[in-house]
C-alpha cells in the first residue's frame, strides 16, 4: 500500500518518519481535502492520516485519536476511547465533553454507533497532555495523536502566555521520548507513539518546539500535483459540464476518444497551485453555468469572475493595426512600439509564456522600459492599456518612489495578521482582483526598497501574489511593465539607436547583477528590456506639441465654443525653448508655462468678451506670446 501512486508524493516521507519519529509537524495546505483511494472519498487531513496509519497494521498503532479545541479528543469508536482511558489509569480524568462526532478510520469497515458512550473528551489542553503522557510513558499502548487546527491553539508564538508555556513544555517532553533511551534491536524495530501537529501556518508554532530536535520532523503539505489534478478531473468527469474541444477536420476521427484527456490535461495545466477544494468549486461552477463553457472560460470565470476576456475580443484587424494605433499617442519610439506589438501578437495567438510553462499562469506580457526621462515610457503603458482594455484607467500605476521604505513596500500585499491595516488587504492585490485585465505599471523601480523585488519576482515567475489575509491575486490576464531611468545620467550624446540600445541594456544588467545582486529578476525579464531613444529630433518634438495641445483645443471648443489657432512661429519657439534633456515631458512643460497659464489669464480677464464662434489667435511677438480674440 505504501507504494501506491494515487497517494500524494509527500506521504512517502510521512510514512518513513511515522515509523521512527516521535513527532511530525505538517504545515502548508493542511486545510484542503485529501483523496482516500481505498474508500474513494475525500476527507480532511486528520482523518486521511488516521485511516492510513490504522489501515496498515505494520505501523503498529493500537489507539488513534485527534484533538482540537472545538471537538476535544475524539476516537474512531468507543473501544479506542475505553483503551485510552484505561491506559491513562485514572490520571487527569476529565468530564467527557460530549462534543464532536466519531469519525470512521477505515481500517475495519463501518464501525457500530454507541450513542450512550461519548467519544470525545479532554477539552482542556492541560488535561489532554497529562493523560497523553500517561498513555505514552506508562502503558504498552501505541498511540497516534493528531493535534489539529493548531494555528488557533496559541495566542501568539512569542511571547507565550503562562499556561501556554506549560502546554508546550509538556508537549515537547512527550515528543522527546523516554529516558533512558533503549538502544537494543527489539526497541529499534518498534515504532514509537507518534504526535502529529497540523498547522496551516508554521509561524504560529514556537520554533523552539522543533528546531534542533531530530525526533520531530517537519513536512510541507503542497497543493495537488499535476497528475493529482488530472486524476481528480478524470474521476469526476461525468459531473463536469464543459464544451468539448474543437478539432480540425483531419483530427476529427480521433477526437471522441481523446476529449476527456484533452479537457483533463487543459484543466490540470491551468489549475496549477489550486487545491482540491478549488477543483470541487470548479465542478460546482460548471454545473451552475447557464450554458456550457470551455475549460479555459471556466477557469477564467472562477479566478477572475469573468469568462469573457478582452484578449479574446481583440479582432485580427485591430491586432494588425496595433503599431499604427499606438503611434498616435507615442511619438518617436518605433522600436519600442514594435517590441510591444510582438508581445501582444503572441498573447493574441495564445503562445504567450508557453516556453516557460503550459499552465499559462504568468502575465500575458512582461516588459522593462528603460530610457531617459520624458521619452514616453509611461505614455506607452497607458496607450497599451487603452488599446487592450478600452481606457487609460486600465493602467494601474505604482510610483516606486512611494515605496522606498520596507514598511511601505509591505502595503502592496497588506499587513500580516495582528498588525494595523490587516483588514484592508494589499494595494496591489486588491487592485488586480478588482481589475484582472489591466496593465500593471511599476514606475521608476530603481527608487523602490530592495525587498519589493521579491514581489516582482513572484509576479513574473508565478503570475500570482498572496496578500496578508491569505487571499491570492492572479496576474495571468495582465501585462506587467517596469520602468526605469537607469543609465540616463551617463547616456552617450548620439542619435545612433544601436549605441543607445547597448548602453541602456548594459546599464540595466550591471544594476541588477552588481548593484542589487538580483540576477534572477533579470533572467525573468529575458529579452524584454525595451530601450527608449532620446527625443532630440525637432520633427518628433513638434509632433508631441501638436498631440499634447489637441486636448486644449477640444476643451475650449466644448466649454466656450472657441477655436484655438497657434502660429507656426510660436510652435517653433515652444519646441526650441523646451528643455531637450527632458524629452517629451520638456515639451509638455513648455506648453504649460508658455501657453496654458498665459492663455488662462487672458481668458479670465476677458470673460465678458467670450462668445461662441470666436477664435483665439496665439502668435509670437518680440519674443513673447501674444493672444488675440477675433470674430471669424
Amino acid at each position: 500500500m505504501n507504494n501506491r501512486t494515487d497517494y500524494p508524493p509527500w506521504i512517502a516521507t510521512f510514512d518513513r518518519w511515522a515509523r521512527i519519529g516521535h513527532g511530525i509537524v505538517l504545515h502548508g495546505i493542511v486545510r484542503d481535502v485529501f483523496y482516500d483511494p481505498d474508500q474513494r472519498e475525500y476527507v480532511d487531513l486528520a482523518e486521511f492520516l488516521s485511516r492510513r496509519l490504522l489501515r496498515d497494521k505494520s505501523f503498529g498503532f493500537t489507539i488513534a485519536g485527534k484533538w482540537d479545541q472545538i471537538d476535544a479528543l475524539t476516537f474512531p469508536d468507543g473501544k479506542m476511547l475505553a483503551r485510552f482511558r484505561k491506559a491513562a489509569d485514572g490520571k487527569a480524568q476529565p468530564t467527557p465533553s460530549g462534543r464532536g462526532q466519531p469519525y470512521a478510520a477505515g481500517n475495519d469497515g463501518p464501525q457500530p454507533k454507541q450513542p450512550t458512550q461519548p467519544t470525545s473528551l479532554y477539552a482542556d489542553p492541560a488535561d489532554l497532555l497529562a493523560a497523553t503522557r500517561s498513555v505514552i510513558e506508562e502503558s504498552n499502548e501505541r498511540l497516534l495523536l493528531i493535534l489539529d487546527w493548531n494555528q488557533y491553539w496559541l495566542s501568539s508564538p512569542a511571547p507565550l502566555a503562562g499556561d501556554e508555556r506549560g502546554w508546550l513544555l509538556r508537549l515537547a517532553k512527550m515528543m522527546r521520548g523516554p529516558s533512558p533511551v533503549p538502544m537494543d534491536g527489539d526497541h529499534l524495530r518498534q515504532s514509537p507513539s507518534l504526535i502529529v501537529i497540523l498547522t496551516s501556518d508554521l509561524g504560529t508554532l514556537p520554533p523552539t518546539l522543533y528546531q534542533g530536535e531530530p525526533r520531530i520532523h517537519r513536512i510541507v503539505v503542497p497543493t495537488p500535483s499535476r497528475p493529482e489534478r488530472k486524476g481528480f478531473v478524470l474521476r469526476h468527469f461525468d459531473d463536469l459540464r464543459v464544451q468539448q474541444p474543437k478539432a480540425s477536420a483531419e483530427a476529427q476521427p480521433a477526437i471522441a476518444g481523446s476529449s476527456r484527456d484533452q479537457i483533463a490535461d487543459l484543466l490540470a495545466d491551468r489549475t496549477d497551485r489550486l487545491q482540491y477544494a478549488d477543483l470541487r468549486q470548479l465542478l460546482s461552477l460548471s454545473l451552475h453555468s447557464e450554458t456550457p463553457l470551455t475549460a479555459e472560460q471556466l477557469i477564467m470565470l472562477y479566478r477572475y469572475g469573468e469568462h469573457r476576456s478582452p484578449w479574446r475580443d481583440l479582432s485580427e484587424e485591430k491586432v494588425r493595426r496595433i503599431e499604427e494605433i499606438i503611434r498616435r499617442r507615442v511619438i518617436g519610439q518605433d522600436a519600442a512600439i514594435r517590441h510591444v506589438a510582438d508581445i501582444v501578437i503572441a498573447a493574441f495567438m495564445g503562445l504567450s509564456g508557453l516556453q516557460h510553462s503550459a499552465s499559462r499562469c504568468q502575465p500575458k506580457g512582461r516588459m522593462f522600459f528603460v530610457g531617459p526621462t520624458g521619452v514616453g515610457k509611461t505614455e506607452l503603458a497607458k496607450a497599451l492599456a487603452e488599446y487592450l482594455f478600452g481606457e487609460d484607467s486600465a493602467c494601474i500605476r505604482y510610483d516606486m518612489s512611494e515605496y522606498k521604505e520596507e514598511h511601505n513596500a509591505q502595503r502592496l500585499v497588506g499587513a500580516p495578521p495582528g498588525y494595523v491595516g490587516f483588514e484592508a488587504g494589499g494595494r496591489l492585490t486588491n487592485a488586480i482582483r478588482a481589475r484582472p485585465f489591466s496593465v500593471v505599471l511599476f514606475d521608476e523601480i530603481e527608487k523602490a526598497h530592495p525587498s519589493i523585488f521579491d514581489i516582482f519576482l513572484q509576479i513574473l515567475e508565478d503570475g500570482r501574489l498572496t496578500d496578508g489575509q491569505g487571499e491570492t491575486a492572479y496576474f495571468g490576464e495582465a501585462v506587467v511593465v517596469l520602468t526605469s531611468n537607469i543609465g540616463a545620467a551617463d547616456a552617450p550624446e548620439t542619435d545612433d539607436p544601436a549605441v543607445i540600445h547597448d548602453h541602456f541594456v548594459h546599464a540595466v544588467e550591471h544594476h541588477f547583477n552588481h548593484v542589487l545582486g538580483r540576477p534572477e529578476l533579470l533572467n525573468r525579464l529575458g529579452e524584454n528590456i525595451v530601450v527608449f531613444n532620446p527625443i532630440r529630433d525637432t520633427s518628433f518634438r513638434s509632433a508631441i506639441l501638436d498631440h499634447k495641445s489637441r486636448p486644449i483645443r477640444v476643451h475650449l471648443d466644448e466649454r466656450y465654443g472657441l477655436n484655438l489657432m497657434i502660429s507656426d512661429a510660436l510652435k517653433a519657439q515652444l519646441v526650441e525653448t523646451a528643455r531637450q534633456e527632458h524629452g517629451g515631458r520638456g515639451v509638455v512643460n513648455a506648453i504649460e508655462s508658455n501657453l496654458v497659464n498665459p492663455l488662462a489669464r487672458f481668458l479670465f480677464d476677458r470673460l465678458h468678451q467670450i462668445r461662441r464662434g470666436r477664435t483665439i489667435h496665439v502668435d509670437r511677438q518680440d519674443g513673447d506670446v501674444n493672444f488675440e480674440l477675433r470674430e471669424e
